[in-house]
C-alpha cells in the first residue's frame, strides 16, 4: 500500500531535511498541522479512495509532523487561510479539537502561525511550500516539486506578499482560540437540539 502519492514522495524528502519551511495552504490546514480526526475527514472525501488508503496516508501524514517537535526541529512559518478556521471538516467537535491543537502548535518556539483574512490576495491560485532548495506546488490533480532557484525565489516573493496581508501572530492566536470556542459552542448547541428533538 502506497502511503503517499508518487508525486509527493520527493517533496517529503526535502521536507524532512529542511532547516526551515514556509507553507501556505488554501482552504484547509497544512498536513503538518492536522489532527488525526481532521486529516481523516479530509482524506476520505477524495473520489475513489479506499479505507486502507486513508489509513496508510493518515499514518504517513501524522509521522511527517515530527519535524516540528523533534530534538532538532525545523523552523516553520505557516500562513493559514481564515476560511480553513470556519469550514466545518468532519464535525464541530473535530473542528474544536483541531483548532485547540493549532493553538498549541502556534505556541511552539520554532513555529509561527499567521492567519490570512478572507480578502483578495496573492495566494488565491493555490497552496505551496518552500524549503531552502526546493518548493512544492499543489494542484487539484497532483503536486509538483521544483528545484529551480528562480521558481523558489518567485514563491518566496509570493509568500512575503501574502504574509503582509496576514494578521500578526498574537492576533492570529486570539482568532484561532475564539474560533475554537465557537466550534465548541456549535457542537454543544447541536447536541442540545438533538436531545430536545428526541424528547419531543
Amino acid at each position: 500500500m502506497d502511503r503517499d502519492p508518487p508525486w509527493f514522495r520527493s517533496w517529503i524528502e526535502h521536507e524532512q531535511r529542511a532547516a526551515s519551511l514556509r507553507i501556505w495552504q488554501l482552504g484547509v490546514l497544512s498536513g503538518l498541522l492536522q489532527t488525526a480526526d481532521y486529516a481523516r475527514a479530509i482524506l476520505t472525501v477524495n473520489p475513489g479512495v479506499t479505507e486502507d488508503e486513508v489509513g496508510a496516508r493518515l499514518a504517513a501524514r501524522l509521522e511527517r509532523q515530527a519535524v516540528l517537535t523533534r530534538d532538532d526541529p525545523l523552523t516553520a512559518w505557516f500562513l493559514v487561510d481564515e476560511a480553513a478556521l470556519r469550514r466545518c471538516v468532519g464535525s464541530p467537535e473535530v473542528m474544536a479539537g483541531q483548532l485547540a491543537h493549532l493553538a498549541g502548535i502556534a505556541r511552539l518556539p520554532n513555529v509561527t502561525i499567521q492567519v490570512v483574512p478572507n480578502i483578495a490576495h496573492a495566494g488565491l491560485l493555490g497552496g505551496f511550500a518552500v524549503a531552502e532548495n526546493a518548493a512544492y506546488v499543489e494542484t487539484a490533480v497532483a503536486g509538483q516539486v521544483f528545484e529551480d532557484a528562480e521558481v523558489i525565489a518567485d514563491l518566496l516573493t509570493r509568500f512575503d506578499t501574502l504574509r503582509n496581508e496576514a494578521f500578526r501572530g498574537s492576533e492570529s492566536l486570539t482568532l484561532i482560540e475564539r474560533m475554537c470556542e465557537e466550534w465548541k459552542a456549535t457542537g454543544v448547541k447541536a447536541v442540545t437540539q438533538a436531545t430536545t428533538a428526541e424528547s419531543a
